[in-house]
């Protein structure tokens, strides 16, 4: 049998703990029992990824929380909240089966399983407005 110093113990240790701290977040992801659709918004497609960065040319920004995944049925909620811009905001969903809501939080349920997709549309006090890109829930059986 090899004899290993402790600082090779704790390092096989530490690494053992990291893998199963990481196999816990994605089976989190995967099952989708948390707001994964966690997602910064820009002015345009082009320029999502921009969201958070100070310097993009945007007149405000916001974030849009809901679950990526709900089975047919299931209430979903949707919710956004918004800053940088002039209070009180006013949020538009669009659905792609034609449904619109208006509300910084919503609910909603879908009759058949597969991919709606979402758009959410910002306006600010002064009129200026941020539109996400199209985002989605995936309906289960």
């Amino acid at each position: 049998m090899v004899a290993m110093s402790r600082a090779a113990k704790l390092a096989i240790f530490y690494s053992i703990i990291g893998i199963a701290i990481g196999i816990g977040l994605i089976l989190l992801l995967v099952d989708a029992e948390i707001l994964v659709g966690l997602f910064p918004i820009g002015v345009s497609e082009d320029n999502d990824n921009n969201n958070n960065n100070p310097l993009a040319d945007r007149p405000f920004r916001y974030k849009t929380y809901y679950k990526a995944m709900l089975t047919v049925g299931e209430e979903g909620a949707y919710a956004a909240v918004a800053g940088g811009g002039k209070p009180p905001y006013t949020f538009e969903w669009e659905f792609s089966d034609g449904i619109t809501m208006t509300g910084e939080n919503v609910t909603r349920s879908f009759d058949s399983p597969g991919i709606q997709y979402f758009s959410l549309t910002v306006t600010d006090a002064d009129g200026k407005q941020v539109k996400s890109t199209e985002l989605n829930t995936r309906i289960v059986p």
